[in-house]
């Protein structure tokens, strides 16, 4: 809470107890006008000075109504001070008229005193103290050198000494309250920020975090759940934020030791998966839902998994390869023997080709765990895919049909060449053989270009194969998953891998009547324009 707040504060609550004095003195001043025309005017005033009485009563309320009328904003201390001295010096004329009553009225000077130490504080309310005491002395020194027989004597020390001490108590109550109200405005600020430091961490928790009250009601959302969800700003109930969502918290309510199954609200959000807690205050309960990107676990689970297989892997490789080695050898030498039957030939190649399978997947495997940093240059994209291509045979295709369309003007990325390679060559091999499944033709397509949304630079690989499943897409790049009898399950992990290390993302962009996989490059945007430019 800033201070220029606080003061704010102090000022209207100062003005609002001026107001409640102000009107405590108008409603003074209505007495005192009924009292001079009422038989008890004559208990507090001399026959001599009714008619003066009957006067002040009226300039009294008066002052009292105007002080009201244009007190519309808060004032100042000389202002307040002003006011507070007025009334002490028309409280000391009303002693000078009430001589019967006038150690009676005195009260009243005691309750001016009270309130002006109560608006102002330090040397400012002494002075007002002593204001009253020196018009009370005064009066007193007027009555010696002026005795009057219907005058009652008035005790100036006494009476000084109450407004003294008034004075300084109302002081010190004033100064301690304020000093709690400080204490308090302090404890008001820590927890405001607080308040706001713990709602800035909730929202930028990578857990979703949901409150409901019991009728369902969302009392508190944060930026990752309306991520999961993909659901608006204002949402007012949660089966208007996410039906599925919905569906798992009524499976909770019906079972709570069971955990509830996860649910993707579309294709581009991850799974997620829910938990609940329920909390309880004095008014109503309250269930606060958690939600986790199981995307992000799986990921853990299997670096998890790759880095135990690695070490497992790195530990025994040399143990498999050299027995493995020696089954290859001595396949190869027992093909060489003229006395094999076609059905000793046919195991012989299954076990030739069983051996090279086992090597690929020690090798892919053995990659993972010793892959290099990367080091990435510039390069034109245009012209390095054409070097790839004519670098590139891909063995196993017989006069593959490869189209390349490039962007009409250069683009420079920043990538790994060698990385760069084995991702681009793993991609366009699985074009190829998914191509010449279908069609008996291995067929492949390369284009290059910038991105609308971002103007990021991209690279696609198309092939017109028999496209993909949904439930396949959903595990595509996940390590040892593949649909190939054959296949390891690690290149795709790998491509996806390399691309992250070079700041660079993978993704499957179709997948039906064949699929197109995008490759943006995270860099080279703003290399691409200067380049453009200097082409120009």
């Amino acid at each position: 809470m800033p201070i220029t707040v606080y003061n704010n504060e102090l000022s209207n609550r100062r003005f609002h107890a001026l107001r409640v004095y102000n009107l405590y003195r108008a409603i003074l001043g209505l007495l005192f006008l009924a009292a001079a025309f009422s038989p008890i005017g004559q208990e507090l005033i001399t026959p001599d000075t009714s008619l003066h009485f009957k006067v002040f009563a009226f300039i009294y309320l008066g002052i009292n109504v105007l002080i009201i009328v244009f007190s519309s904003k808060p004032p100042n201390t000389v202002q307040i001070f002003t006011i507070v001295c007025l009334d002490i010096v028309l409280l000391s004329v009303l002693f000078y008229l009430s001589r019967k009553q006038a150690t009676g009225l005195g009260n009243l000077l005691i309750v001016a005193v009270a309130a002006g130490n109560i608006l102002l504080k330090g040397r400012t309310g002494i002075a007002i103290a002593a204001l009253a005491t020196l018009c009370i002395i005064a009066l007193s020194i007027y009555q010696t050198l002026v005795p009057d027989e219907q005058s009652k004597s008035i005790n100036a020390g006494l009476l000084g000494a109450i407004i003294f001490a008034t004075a300084i108590f109302v002081q010190s109550l004033s100064d301690r309250i304020r000093r709690s109200e400080e204490i308090a405005r302090q404890r008001s600020t820590e927890y405001y920020n607080l308040q706001k430091l713990n709602q800035l961490i909730i929202q930028r928790m990578r857990t979703g975090i949901l409150v409901i009250d019991n009728h369902e009601r969302i009392i508190m959302m944060n930026q990752a759940s309306h991520f999961f969800l993909n659901s608006p700003e204002q949402t007012p109930t949660l089966l208007q934020a996410a039906p599925d969502l919905h569906a798992c918290f009524q499976q909770w309510k019906a079972h709570p030791e069971s955990p509830p199954k996860p649910f993707q609200t579309s294709p581009d959000r991850p799974k997620v998966q829910s938990s609940f807690t329920q909390i309880y205050d004095n008014e109503s309960s309250k269930v606060i839902i958690f939600l986790d990107d199981l995307t992000a676990l799986n990921q853990q689970a299997q670096q998890l998994k790759l880095a135990s297989l690695g070490k497992l892997t790195a530990a025994i490789a040399h143990e498999i390869r050299n027995p493995l080695g020696a089954i290859s050898h001595a396949a190869q030498l027992l093909n060489e023997s003229d006395q094999l039957s076609g059905a000793d030939q046919r195991l012989i190649e299954i076990i030739q080709n069983h051996s090279r399978r086992m090597n690929i997947i020690i090798e892919n495997v053995l990659q993972l765990t010793r892959r290099k940093t990367s080091n990435p240059h510039s390069l034109i994209l245009s012209d390095w895919l054409k070097q790839f291509l004519t670098e590139e045979p891909f063995p196993g295709f017989s006069n593959p049909v490869i189209s390349f369309t490039p962007y009409p003007t250069p683009i420079l990325i920043m990538a790994d060449p060698d990385q760069l390679t084995q991702v681009v060559t793993n991609l366009c091999q699985n074009a190829l053989r998914y191509s010449f499944k279908k069609n008996q033709q291995a067929t492949l397509q390369l284009h290059t270009g910038l991105r609308d949304d971002n103007g990021l630079p991209y690279l696609e690989i198309i092939d017109n194969g028999p496209g993909m499943k949904p439930e396949v897409r959903n595990h595509l790049f996940e390590p040892f998953y593949t649909t190939e009898p054959r296949g390891t399950g690690l290149g795709l992990y790998i491509s996806k891998e390399l691309c992250e290390a070079n700041q660079a993302s993978l993704e499957l962009v179709r997948y039906e009547s064949g699929c197109t996989f995008r490759i943006t490059f995270t860099h080279g945007q703003h290399e691409s324009m200067h380049l453009n430019s200097a082409h120009e």
